[in-house]
């Protein structure tokens, strides 16, 4: 007897047991489905709704929103811009990290931020690229 022959009864064995876990979580979705069918039919189950004029009143409170970002010379000056005509709050702070050896996302970000005091471009003391957890560690010790 080879040893594929041995393997086949294995085989159907894992088989099996795939299959009793595969019918258990169809079972499962079953219920959870026909459990729903059943609070919507017997009128149980509402959508909670949101009263009129929610979320219409102006936003206030500090806020930061860090961005890292290398070789990104295309669109932070575009996603800076935007970000700040669509949040005009006083209180936003925008924080660009860039790295030293990528001007091109440098001169980008500081064309798009212009006299803009919310904007803080912070310069990532080492050579990139790092990690985007890198640089946004090195945002959040700024910030």
């Amino acid at each position: 007897m080879s040893i594929l022959q041995w393997l086949v009864p294995i085989e159907r064995e894992l088989l099996i047991f795939a299959s009793f876990w595969f019918v258990v979580g169809l079972v499962d979705e079953f219920a959870i489905d026909l459990s729903w069918l059943w609070l919507k039919l017997t009128g149980r189950a509402r959508t909670p709704r949101l009263p009129r004029g929610y979320g219409r009143a102006e936003l206030a409170g500090p806020l930061a929103v860090l961005i890292p970002a290398y070789q990104e010379s295309v669109v932070i000056g575009a996603t800076v811009a935007h970000m700040m005509k669509a949040w005009p709050q006083r209180e936003l702070r925008l924080y660009v990290g860039c790295y030293r050896n990528d001007t091109a996302t440098l001169a980008a970000a500081m064309e798009a931020a212009g006299a803009d005091a919310r904007v803080r471009l912070v310069v990532h003391g080492a050579d990139g690229p790092t990690t985007k957890a890198d640089c946004l560690n090195r945002l959040y010790g700024i910030m």
